[in-house]
């Protein structure tokens, strides 16, 4: 007798049915959330780009302030060692803190809409000064001999008084004999006339270490015929067969003192050679090869803690 077997039940058109429709409810659900995941994770990724890259260019700003003493003036100036995505931005804008903002920036094409890296230091407002304005920057006292209003924000800074022996002493300088007259440290100034490779500049650099802040931006230097005949008022004199530059009734008496003369990064007509002024105020006509003082400029950005001291 043969036995029927009864068959198992299957899915019925409508079940098949159904289990799609929740299957394209969900993926209509889930989808969107995957992609926005992934599009966030892109982001995120192409944001880190660029903060890579802003760094980069940062990095390259230090280095190309201590091969060159300069603030670069474009991006062009820079080398940038940058590895990754590419990143293009709209505006780079190099501040005076050595810092950079980026911004209308695409990463391997792609829009990161409003994202920017750094701040716009252009919309910051720094100290406005006045020539001769006294100022105090870490512990020393300067007298303001120009105040750049330009896009780099800087200010240039007269050493109140020359380096002292003690001071001078402090720097540790190989090979240098330091000294004393007046309470002022004078050096020997040595056969060399040129300002970059004299002894002179080594005292200055080595004083940069010590009186510029860590972090700050600045350049050292002594101060230059540009500078005694810009806001200083030298003028430029021919007197039959001599010729040179004198002081002038506006010239500011905290320009010169009675009781030290001080060495300049320029002779009357040569910029080759370190001159002096005297103590009287005028401009040097003959080099000498000791009894100056060093009295130092910096060029300090203005992003400095400088404040004004009243006189």
């Amino acid at each position: 007798m043969t036995k029927l077997r009864k068959k198992g039940k299957g899915f019925t058109l409508i079940e098949l049915i159904a289990v799609l429709v929740i299957m394209a409810i969900l993926a209509l659900i889930v989808t969107p959330l995957v992609m926005t995941i992934i599009r966030k994770a892109r982001i995120s990724a192409d944001k880190r780009s660029i903060d890579a890259y802003g760094r980069s260019i940062e990095l390259a700003i230090a280095s190309y302030l201590l091969d060159t003493g300069k603030f670069p003036t474009s991006i062009d100036q820079l080398t940038i060692e940058y590895s990754g995505n590419e990143v293009v931005c709209s505006t780079i804008q190099l501040n005076s803190d050595s810092s950079v903002y980026l911004t209308g920036c695409t990463v391997a094409g792609r829009s990161v809409g409003n994202y920017a890296y750094g701040t716009d230091k252009s919309i910051i407002t720094y100290e406005s000064y006045a020539i001769g304005d006294k100022v105090s920057y870490n512990g020393v006292t300067y007298y303001v001999i120009e105040d750049s209003n330009s896009a780099n924000d800087t200010v240039k800074l007269l050493k109140e008084n020359p380096l002292t022996k003690t001071e001078m002493d402090d720097l540790n300088l190989s090979g240098i004999t330091i000294e004393e007259k007046n309470s002022y440290g004078t050096v020997q100034y040595g056969e060399s006339t040129d300002y970059s490779t004299s002894t002179v500049k080594q005292v200055v650099d080595a004083w940069k270490n010590t009186a510029v802040k860590s972090g700050d931006s600045a350049i050292a230097r002594l101060i230059s015929l540009s500078d005694l005949t810009g806001n200083l008022g030298y003028e430029y004199y021919e007197r039959g067969t001599t010729s040179g530059y004198n002081k002038v009734e506006n010239t500011p008496t905290w320009g010169y003192n009675s009781n030290y003369r001080y060495w300049t990064m320029s002779s009357n007509v040569d910029s080759s050679k370190i001159w002096d002024i005297y103590y009287d105020g005028n401009f040097g006509g003959t080099a000498v090869t000791n009894g100056d003082m060093i009295r130092p400029i910096l060029e300090l950005n203005k992003s400095a803690e400088i404040t004004k001291v009243n006189s």
